[in-house]
């Protein structure tokens, strides 16, 4: 990555399809003998991110604003294109199949996640095992199903306040 996308790796970009793309390579690396689709990746990020609330983690790594369960239908588009800079950019490979495209990691994908030693990315990469492991090897629909859940729980607790 250039010196100026490793500068803001350590400066603020929350909320950026940079810092879902780096939340992307940790995931990838994470599962290095499969292939995702942009759904469970999308799906596994924003479990992953908001843990607690869907009972797998003691905390959110993103905490618990009121307006959480909202990102996940914009963050689809952030997902797409993040997705698009990391294949152009030789950081994860793209396998067509006859359903759409799946995605790796490829090796310069494995050197930046070497670099990336926050505790935040220790968190994530926990945060992904944890939601791999409930979720069968990354089960699109079961974890869509288990957001709609959560989000519509969640819809319920605020209309009561």
């Amino acid at each position: 990555m250039g010196k100026e996308k490793e500068e803001t790796m350590n400066g603020s970009a929350l909320g950026s399809t940079f810092e879902i793309s780096l939340r992307i390579l940790l995931m990838l690396n994470e599962l290095p003998n499969s292939t995702l689709d942009e759904q469970q990746i999308g799906a596994i990020d924003f479990i992953s991110v908001y843990a607690a609330d869907f009972g797998l983690l003691d905390e959110n790594l993103h905490g618990y604003s009121n307006y959480r369960f909202s990102e996940y239908p914009a963050r689809k588009r952030m997902v797409t294109s993040a997705l698009k800079d990391l294949v152009l950019d030789g950081f994860v490979r793209l396998h067509p199949t006859s359903t759409g495209y799946r995605y790796s990691i490829a090796d310069a994908g494995k050197t930046v996640c070497g670099k990336l030693t926050s505790n935040y990315a220790e968190e994530y990469i926990i945060a992904v095992q944890t939601v791999i492991n409930r979720f069968d090897n990354a089960n699109a629909e079961a974890m869509l199903r288990e957001i709609n859940s959560v989000t519509i729980q969640s819809l319920k607790e605020v209309g009561h306040e």
